[in-house]
């Protein structure tokens, strides 16, 4: 089946009295219909119970006429002078670091009247050549400009003489480097040449009114300068190398610093036309420049040295689609997973959104509350990541589902942060503000889809609950979390700012007790920004297993200007907060835990109550266990509390499942480390809270097996059903670790240092 649908919402999150959008792209401008729906479990795999959803009446429900939205990504700035500059002669220079020759034209910078009409456009042409237009092409350069790496570009034209100058100078990469390699100038005569009036100055697209890329431009632009002087090529390189304008210079136009304002979108001109502009479809900001030099790594303490922005063709913030349809979520909706579902012919395209509880004061909470990882969903946002691993690891094509065959077919709704931009650099930001083919039920059985399962379950055991979501905390902080007895996650909880880890933090010390209920989570630091509230950044920095690692001098993150990377190497170890942190990845098959020692202590009789025999998962849809995909291990080295009794530990894992990354120092034979292993923990905190930790992706998926009627779904009930009650859990007196007993296996405190 060939799909039509796409669409997106905004915002992600909403309570009562609060409306969401809801934005649609149809292909064949047909009708559709649109209704409503709560999503109970999304997970359509059929071994499993089924997919199943509640139907709401809602007044957009009933038929649409369907329009086909222009898919357009890239990113771009557009600099808008209050006052129009007038020039007869002028010169316009900057730094370019070019990273990929795409075979069609890319606009460098554009030069515009102030009711739209081109001046001057500075191209790289198809072959990677740079050329001047200004009405036709002027002049063009033998030599293509250099990938990666920094040359000043720049042109000038005198009105008196007709003179016409474009040059390129690449920027030597040290001692032996030959730049004149690249270097060339060239001049000539244009028959007719007007005195101009600027309004606008565009970079990295040609200009459109609607604000549409076009033409995009791939790489670092830096310094730009705008002079009312025809200069010399040595001049305007100067003036680009200039740190600050001279002062009384009546000739400058723009000298535009991009160190400034850098987690913005805002450009600030120091020129005293202060022709102050922005960035859209968030480019790269935090990022090297010309003059970087290694000596400093934090773009807070030289940002002079991170003053160039990264554009690229595939970047995407907002497809700025108009609404569909929209919906005022009604006192009284239930807290919860919903969606917008839309239905043409054969065709269900799901628009999910999630609703938490009103923040009355005189609202009384249920006892529990489920935190959607919406940071996850983010991260993994369209990607193709699953694909690739199957072929590298097993040599398999997974057969692409309809929904994520029209994202391959429409590269332009944005990749995820396991993927990188067409010029090969690493996708730092990603946004809610585009289609996204996994945040829906009934696909890929990951993230979102997965996490429904533990929804089904709390459904099924007549639990009362709410469900906020990552983006919830990050907005209002830990004291969301307050009058809530039991917080539970989701199977993969993997992306964390740190307000979010701030307000996990806060609700373990007020007494919280926390169900951590899937596998590599708290494991990466994101960013979040007030200025792109749809957006998160990840710097994937130092270790860890990813799609692409950032360039070295660019750990930190431009919106908070934070360290990005693994929260384990910044003091704030998964294990400090849950008992276990990510071990082992691999993606075959699962496997079942059997009873450790732990399992025999009298603080954990109420965890095993009517759970027989040691093997505790043998069964399962993750791959037939519920240990497996992505585990995680107690070990006290990092951080896992020494009174956490590791209650049982996985065993039989396949051969593919593979030490992370963090975990050793050169490579190893595969599968013969204890270290590889997912341990089930319990731990009390000293405010009378505890943790429970199952150390697997899979384990939600075992859930449901046999009617919701087996070891795992008895333990985690019996788990939770304790969590809400009152009476307080006391830590031991003696505090002693909890060591694993399978054969092989490290004591806690001890690490294999390969």
């Amino acid at each position: 089946m060939e799909k039509v649908l796409a669409g997106y919402r905004s915002p992600l999150s909403v309570e009562e009295g609060e409306r969401i959008d809801f934005m649609v792209h149809c292909a064949d401008s047909g009708t559709y219909e649109a209704d409503l729906i709560r999503i109970i479990n999304g997970d359509g795999d059929p071994a499993g119970p089924g997919l199943s959803f509640e139907e709401i009446d809602a007044s957009f429900s009933g038929p649409h006429q369907g329009k086909a939205q222009e898919i357009r990504s890239g990113s771009f700035a557009q600099i808008d002078f209050s006052a129009p500059v007038s020039l007869g002669d002028y010169s316009f220079a900057l730094a370019v670091f070019p990273t990929l020759y795409t075979g069609t034209p890319q606009t460098i910078a554009q030069l515009v009247t102030p009711d739209g009409n081109g001046i001057a456009v500075l191209n790289l042409n198809e072959a990677g050549h740079l050329e001047l237009t200004m009405e036709d092409v002027v002049a063009r350069l033998p030599a293509p400009l250099p990938l990666e790496r920094w040359s000043f570009v720049g042109f000038s034209a005198s009105k008196d003489d007709g003179q016409v100058t474009l040059f390129q100078d690449p920027i030597p990469n040290g001692p032996s480097d030959d730049a004149d390699l690249y270097g060339c100038t060239s001049s000539q005569p244009k028959d007719a040449f007007q005195e101009m009036r600027v309004g606008k100055l565009v970079l990295a697209s040609a200009y459109r009114a609607d604000l549409r890329p076009e033409t995009s431009f791939n790489g670092r632009l830096e310094a730009p300068r705008l002079m009312g002087a025809a200069l010399e090529v040595d001049a305007m390189i100067a003036l680009v190398r200039a740190e600050a304008p001279r002062l009384g210079d009546k000739n400058l136009a723009g000298f535009w610093d991009f160190s400034k304002s850098i987690d913005t979108p805002h450009l600030t001109d120091l020129s005293p036309s202060q022709a102050h502009g922005r960035v859209h479809n968030l480019p790269n900001r935090a990022v090297r420049g010309f003059r970087w030099n290694g000596s400093v790594r934090d773009w807070k303490q030289a940002p002079r040295e991170y003053g160039a922005i990264h554009f690229h063709q595939s970047d995407v913030y907002d497809m700025g689609w108009p609404a569909a349809f929209s919906y005022e979520v009604p006192k009284g909706l239930r807290s919860g997973c919903y969606a917008a579902r839309l239905r043409k012919g054969e065709e269900t395209e799901y628009l999910t959104f999630f609703v938490r509880s009103p923040r009355r004061a005189d609202r009384k909470k249920p006892k529990i509350v489920f935190i959607a990882p919406t940071a996850s969903y983010m991260s993994y946002s369209n990607e193709l990541a699953h694909v690739s691993v199957l072929q590298a690891l097993y040599g398999q094509d997974a057969p692409l589902l309809p929904e994520v065959q029209m994202f391959v077919d429409n590269p332009a709704f944005g990749p995820s942060q396991y993927q990188a931009h067409t010029d090969g650099s690493g996708v730092h930001y990603v946004s809610y503000l585009r289609p996204i083919w996994n945040l829906r039920p009934d696909t890929r059985a990951w993230a979102f889809p997965a996490d429904t399962t533990i929804i089904h379950w709390l459904e099924s055991k007549d639990f009362d609950y709410d469900v906020i979501t990552d983006h919830d905390l990050q907005e209002f902080g830990g004291t969301l979390l307050e009058g809530y007895s039991a917080a539970i996650t989701g199977t993969h909880p993997e992306y964390l700012s740190t307000e979010i880890f701030d307000a996990y933090e806060s609700f373990l010390s007020r007494g919280g007790r926390l169900m951590y209920m899937g596998g590599n989570g708290f494991y990466w630091r994101v960013a979040f920004s007030k200025e792109w509230q749809a957006a998160m950044e990840v710097r994937r920095a130092e270790d860890g297993n990813r799609g692409w690692v950032a360039e070295p001098g660019e750990y930190h993150h431009a919106f908070d200007g934070e360290m990005g990377g693994l929260w384990r190497r910044q003091s704030r170890s998964p294990n400090r907060l849950v008992g276990v942190g990510f071990a082992a990845q691999g993606f075959s098959t699962s496997t079942h835990y059997r009873r450790a020692a732990g399992a025999e202590d009298d603080r954990a009789a109420f965890i095993f109550d009517g759970v027989e025999g040691d093997v505790i998962g043998d069964f399962g849809l993750r791959g037939g266990g519920a240990a497996g995909e992505e585990i995680d291990r107690f070990d006290v080295a990092l951080g896992s509390p020494p009174h956490g009794l590791v209650l049982a530990s996985s065993e039989n894992n396949p051969e593919d499942m593979l030490l992370a990354k963090e975990e050793f120092l050169f490579t190893l034979p595969p599968n013969v480390d204890p270290r590889i292993r997912a341990d089930i923990v319990f731990f009390e905190t000293p405010s009378g809270g505890a943790v429970f930790s199952t150390g697997s992706i899979a384990w939600a998926g075992s859930l449901s097996h046999n009617g919701f009627e087996n070891s795992v779904a008895r333990m985690t009930e019996n788990v939770l059903r304790r969590f809400i009650e009152p009476e307080p859990f006391v830590m031991p007196e003696r505090p002693e670790p909890s060591i694993p007993s399978l054969p092989g296996s490290v004591p806690s405190g001890q690490r294999i240092r390969a």
